[in-house]
């Protein structure tokens, strides 16, 4: 069964710029304290991916972390719109079962033994015909005359759902390793550049879906690997109906209305790790 709990953080500014997608750096650190105290209690055992910069901000803040690695300063060449390749990198790195938490899902209490247990685990299943997922269409037409993809992508396309990797992990180990080399081959070729920066730069961001939970679905047709995934719910709306578990996705992490109950939440479920944050901010003005 999983018993370790990894988290990852790539800053390529390495200063406080880089909000990883809220409003502003103050929340992104209430709601990663947050994040990190829940799999703490539910792990005993976290690892933090990220780089020395980083390393060194979250060693400052005593965040309930077990372990450290900073291999993420080894991708400061990959262009920055791709961040979702750094957890990649934290997944491909492990050596036992895992479990990857991003740092805006909160694991309230232990999760089921019977998702620990399985070779692939993923937070939820994306479909394709959703409106809610209608970015993986967009995604097709750049992919389809990308000069460079991975051949085991290309060769088992998948027209029905890619998996989001809210929660990510197994013991399948060579999985995520085969996953990288895919990212990595696709993101990194200079052939494909144009495609991406180019002709479809209003998209470019999202080849983050692409390349991470669409590729995931294909490599799983690749192995032959659906009957052994499991996830906490099909729909992701239905998980927090089961589990005590809760992903502030998309927009939500941006709504202040959130960020501020994490806040909350932090102060009453680890008060000592909420005033070393809000000290840590007040003294750099952020």
């Amino acid at each position: 069964m999983i018993e370790k709990a990894v988290f990852s953080y790539y800053n390529s500014f390495d200063n406080f710029q880089d909000t990883a997608g809220f409003s502003s750096f103050q929340d992104f650190l209430f709601v990663t304290g947050l994040a990190v105290d829940c799999a703490y209690k539910s792990f005993g055992q976290v690892q933090m991916i990220t780089t020395r910069w980083g390393e060194e901000l979250f060693k400052a803040l005593e965040f309930p972390v077990s372990e450290y690695s900073n291999v993420l300063d080894e991708i400061k060449d990959i262009p920055r719109h791709f961040w979702a390749y750094g957890k990649i990198v934290a997944y491909a790195i492990q050596d036992k079962p895992f479990l990857h938490i991003d740092n805006d899902v909160f694991i309230w209490k232990p999760l089921p033994k019977r998702f620990l247990e399985g070779e692939l685990c993923f937070q939820s299943r994306e479909p394709f015909n959703s409106e809610w997922y209608s970015y993986y269409n967009l995604l097709r037409q750049p992919w389809e005359i990308a000069p460079v993809k991975p051949k085991k992508i290309a060769d088992n396309p998948v027209y029905d759902y890619a998996y989001n990797c809210g929660v990510c992990g197994g013991h399948n180990l060579d999985f995520f390793r085969q996953w990288k080399e895919c990212a990595k081959e696709y993101i990194t070729a200079p052939e494909n550049q144009r495609v991406f920066f180019y002709e479809f730069p209003e998209v470019v961001i999202r080849q983050n879906l692409w390349f991470e939970q669409y590729f995931a679905a294909s490599l799983v047709k690749a192995f032959d690997l659906r009957d052994k995934v499991r996830v906490l719910a099909i729909n992701a709306q239905d998980i927090e109906k089961r589990i005590k578990y809760t992903h502030l996705w998309g927009e939500t992490k941006r709504d202040w209305r959130y960020c501020t109950m994490a806040r909350l939440n932090l102060k009453l479920n680890n008060f000592e790790l909420h005033k070393r944050i809000e000290s840590f901010c007040k003294k750099n003005n952020i």
